[in-house]
């Protein structure tokens, strides 16, 4: 049986993108996967498991990723 490699890894090109990928695929939980020097102009982008998302989308996906239950999160503060 093959043993997986479950890193994260960096690669930055010379015309001066970063690109982080696992697994194969782009992705990210930590910033943009693919990011891009100010020089070329363009926005950097958020990927998560290969699939592109925009910033509020990631944000929101990146939020949810803990799945604490509301009644251990300590940001819900209504009790029934």
């Amino acid at each position: 049986m093959e043993e997986q490699d479950y890193k994260s890894r960096t690669l930055t090109t010379e015309d001066g993108r970063t690109i982080i990928y696992f697994d194969g695929k782009l992705h990210s939980w930590d910033g943009p996967a693919l990011k891009y020097a100010k020089e070329l102009k363009k926005k950097d982008e958020y990927y998560l498991y290969g699939f592109q998302y925009t910033k509020d989308e990631w944000l929101e996906a990146r939020r949810d990723r803990h799945g604490v239950p509301p009644d251990k999160n300590p940001q819900v503060t209504s009790r029934f």
